[in-house]
């Protein structure tokens, strides 16, 4: 499943936070991030080994 499809569905369960590469959030597209934005997700950044 495309990364966007499951933060949309998390959006959707009401999830408060997520954690993402920096990688991965860049690579989503803009709907995505306007939702996150919207619905005042906290995004937690994973650090890249």
């Amino acid at each position: 499943m495309p990364a966007d499809k499951k933060i949309e569905q998390l959006i959707a369960h009401n999830a408060k936070s997520i954690t993402i590469s920096k990688k991965d959030y860049d690579a989503l597209k803009e709907e995505t991030k306007n939702l996150i934005k919207l619905n005042d997700i906290i995004l937690n950044f994973e650090e890249e080994k």
